[in-house]
């Protein structure tokens, strides 16, 4: 007996040894998990915080700051729907202060004018989640640069949930490696840092808007397979209206996840599906009531009232307007350069052809397509077929993508900040599509895929961190122009591409022009980029030329009568000690422009070709070109 005790006392112990071994590797495994999660979310967080103060802006604190949306905050506080500024007598004084032609110099540019009021377009989400509550706690604005930072952050973390819950549901647990980088594909690589970068009120309702619908995933990605379903779907409901009073738009992305609800495997689907509608329907209800309380209709944003440039007035939803938007939207490449930051905007013409027109009325703004961001989001191709409620899931993120870029396109408008409407989401789906094949693959296959997947996720956050220094107007280096140098120094071991601010620049070069019809321009010579861009270009005129110095902010030009077959030569220098470019034909100086600051690198002064932008001038040269000499030397 004794004996028999004995062995069932070794045979538990055993037992227990075991379980402790296999309990050993899964503590491990989780921990390393964590430390994943933890190493890329400091590392994302970091990199927001960056940015949004890289131009120099610091959050100011305990005082009245005067952004729209602090207008806006104020007015709530108030208990009041107009915001607390007083429009221009002279402004009010105009037969027709929306025309977009009448002088704007007492306007408030996009704000609502309506019955000598001044309201707000843009969504009244951000106003209710932040500025409103933060004014009522404290008695001051909420600084906008912190809001956005706020709302990205959040909406990154909501992100991160939603995509290891979809790992989690798939039974996908990828190494803690691969873990760390796809969550910092899914921080980086969806326009956030270029979002970051300059902060207005597009912005915070752009950020509203991501932090609100990724919220509305997670939440809904939490109710699948969860014994409190109901409350779930209802936390999916309420933030997925919330998303719609930042961006009507993203209704759209709602109603994706209520046609999920109908498929998705459910034990209680119509109980699920009235949780999530109720608080949807209410937050649309409120945002009727607020149309209407404003305007007398409840469909009406206040668009037809906004004071705003030619064609902004209105949305014209077209399909002759989806073939560029797509362009624009997705496929519009960048200007890949040596000089840092290595990716700029460029302003293009729809599929890069100059022979295509725009449709009437079209708005674009210099822009990078999404698969340039994110080229790792062609692997939405590669969603699972299996797997149930994890499949619907992913068509739900990639659905919510692929409406709400479809509007986009339909609207006429195509500028770099709306892919934050859309790109997350099938950033998101694509990376958890990613994980999961991987983590089903054999392991040949799986080490080609994490390749593959690594490559692309490192070439996204190179573009996006570098879209994040440069921005829409080159913030960090006009604001901070010797921090912007310092960086570009680390990062530009070859003098050619190196950035330098006032450098000594003497170009000399001998022109035979070739006939052009009339208003044809072409580049004599381009310096810099951006906002420190410089132009020497021709314009052809009936028998003569005119030849322009451009810059951003001024114009010269001289005309000269028509050469014929005969060469022209050109001088052109800058002067660090003026601040002017002196443009000498023939030996005699015909144009004396005062420009002010220069910064470019030597690789960027270039003749007779344009690699600027293409609505300024052509893209190179038609006539030849000779004794071209190019001096450029760091300034005294």
């Amino acid at each position: 007996m004794a004996h028999s005790t004995g062995t069932g006392a070794r045979s538990r112990s055993d037992r227990q040894d075991d379980e402790v071994r296999r309990s050993g590797p899964r503590a491990s495994k989780r921990l390393g998990r964590w430390i994943a999660v933890a190493a890329a979310v400091l590392v994302v967080g970091a990199a927001y915080r960056w940015i949004v103060r890289s131009p120099g802006y610091d959050f100011e604190w305990g005082r009245d700051l005067g952004g729209y949306y602090d207008y806006l905050g104020r007015a709530f506080a108030r208990g009041q729907l107009h915001v607390p500024i007083e429009p221009a007598p002279e402004l009010l004084a105009l037969p027709d202060p929306w025309d977009p032609k009448a002088d704007d110099t007492h306007k408030m540019h996009d704000m609502v004018l309506y019955r000598n009021r001044y309201y707000l377009y843009h969504g009244a989400g951000p106003a209710l989640i932040l500025f409103a509550p933060w004014r009522l706690a404290t008695g001051h604005d909420l600084p906008e640069r912190f809001a956005l930072l706020l709302l990205c952050f959040g909406g990154f973390l909501f992100s991160c949930g939603a995509l290891l819950r979809l790992l989690d549901l798939a039974g996908a647990k990828p190494g803690p490696p691969l873990l760390a980088l796809m969550l910092l594909g899914l921080g980086i690589c969806q326009c956030i840092p270029y979002l970051l970068s300059r902060v207005w009120v597009y912005e915070i309702a752009i950020g509203g808007g991501y932090f609100c619908l990724s919220g509305a995933l997670f939440f809904f990605a939490r109710g699948v397979d969860s014994r409190r379903s109901a409350w779930w779907f209802a936390a999916a409901g309420l933030f997925a209206g919330l998303a719609v009073t930042c961006r009507p738009h993203l209704g759209l992305a709602a109603a994706c996840m209520l046609a999920g609800l109908a498929v998705i495997p459910s034990r209680c689907r119509k109980r699920d599906t009235i949780a999530f509608l109720i608080p949807l329907a209410l937050a649309g209800a409120a945002l009727a009531a607020y149309n209407f309380a404003r305007f007398g209709n409840p469909f009406e944003f206040g668009l037809r009232y906004i004071l705003a440039g030619e064609h902004q007035n209105r949305i014209r939803l077209a399909w002759k307007n989806v073939p560029p938007g797509l362009y624009f939207l997705l496929f519009c490449a960048p200007d890949f350069s040596p000089v840092f930051p290595w990716v700029r905007l460029v302003m293009r013409y729809p599929f890069n052809s100059l022979s295509y027109s725009f449709p009437p009325g079209y708005v674009i703004e210099k822009i990078a397509g999404a698969l340039y961001l994110a080229p790792f989001v062609v692997a939405v191709v590669l969603i699972p077929k299996a797997g149930g409620p994890v499949r619907i899931l992913l068509r739900v993120a990639l659905a919510s993508s692929a409406a709400v870029l479809l509007f986009l396109a339909g609207t006429g408008w195509s500028t770099q900040r709306y892919e934050v409407d859309f790109l997350p989401w099938a950033v998101l789906a694509a990376l958890a599509g990613m994980g999961i094949r991987i983590a089903r693959s054999t392991a040949l296959r799986r080490g080609l895929l994490a390749a593959t997947l690594t490559v692309s996720i490192l070439c996204g956050v190179v573009v996006n961190l570098a879209l994040g220094i440069s921005g829409p107007y080159d913030e960090m280096a006009n604001r901070r122009t010797g921090n912007y140098l310092r960086i570009a120094r680390w990062f530009s071991p070859v003098e050619r591409f190196r950035p330098l601010r006032n450098p000594r620049l003497e170009v000399e070069f001998t022109a035979g022009f070739r006939p052009q019809y009339e208003g044809f321009r072409e580049p004599l010579l381009t310096i810099g980029h951006l906002s420190y861009r410089h132009f020497v270009y021709a314009e052809h005129l009936p028998g003569k030329l005119r030849i322009v110095s451009r810059s951003d902010a001024s114009t010269l030009s001289w005309e000269m009568e028509e050469p014929g077959q005969a060469s022209v030569a050109f001088r052109v220098t800058y002067s660090p000690q003026s601040g002017r470019v002196a443009t000498s034909i023939g030996g005699k100086e015909v144009l004396l422009h005062d420009i002010g600051t220069l910064l470019t690198a030597p690789a960027q002064v270039t003749v007779g070709e344009n690699r600027i932008d293409d609505f300024v001038c052509a893209r190179s040269f038609t006539g030849a070109l000779r004794d071209v000499r190019i001096s450029v030397a760091p300034g005294n």
